[in-house]
C-alpha cells in the first residue's frame, strides 16, 4: 500500500497593513517602477494615519526610506499628513488590488475631494507644506497603485 505524502500548499503571507513591512513592500516595488521614476520628483517626509496606527515615509526624490512608526505628536515634524478611516483605506487597496489602479472614485485626489475634511493635513498649519500633497500626488498614486502587485492583510 502506497503512503500519500503530504504536498505543500503554497500559501501566500499577506503583509499587514498598516505596518512598516507593508510600507517597505510597496517602497520596492516603486522604486524600480518605470511610471514612478518619470513622476517621483518627490520631496517630503509624509505621515499615513489609519486609525491608531501611523507610519512615516521619507520620500526622497526617487529614494523611499527611513519608513518607521512614529506617535501622534511627531506628526508635526511631517511635511503632511494623509489620513482616512480603516475602512476607507482598506476599501481604497481592495479597489486596487482589483483594478491594478484605483479606479476614479479611489484615487488620493478624488478622497480628497469627496469628504468634508481634505485627507491631508499638515499639524503645524503651513499652508505651503500642506499643499505639497497636491503637487505629488502623481507620484503618491504611482506608489500606492503599486501595492496590488502585493497580498495585504488588515
Amino acid at each position: 500500500m502506497a503512503t500519500k505524502t503530504p504536498t505543500k500548499r503554497a500559501t501566500a503571507k499577506k503583509t499587514k497593513f498598516p505596518s512598516v513591512a507593508w510600507f517597505e513592500a510597496v517602497a520596492a516595488i516603486t522604486r524600480v517602477d518605470a511610471q514612478y521614476q518619470k513622476f517621483g520628483r518627490l520631496n517630503a517626509v509624509i505621515a499615513f494615519k489609519s486609525g491608531n496606527s501611523i507610519v512615516q515615509a521619507n520620500f526622497d526624490v526617487l529614494h523611499i526610506h527611513e519608513i518607521q512608526e512614529i506617535e501622534e505628536d511627531e506628526m508635526r515634524d511631517c511635511d503632511f499628513i494623509i489620513e482616512l478611516e480603516p475602512a476607507q483605506w482598506k476599501d481604497m487597496l481592495k479597489d486596487i488590488k482589483k483594478n491594478g489602479t484605483a479606479s476614479l472614485d479611489w484615487t488620493l485626489n478624488t478622497l480628497d475631494l469627496k469628504y468634508d475634511e481634505p485627507i491631508h493635513r499638515n499639524d503645524l498649519e503651513d499652508g505651503f507644506k500642506a499643499d505639497l500633497f497636491f503637487r505629488y500626488l502623481p507620484s503618491l498614486q504611482v506608489y500606492f497603485d503599486n501595492s496590488s502587485q502585493i497580498d495585504t492583510g488588515y
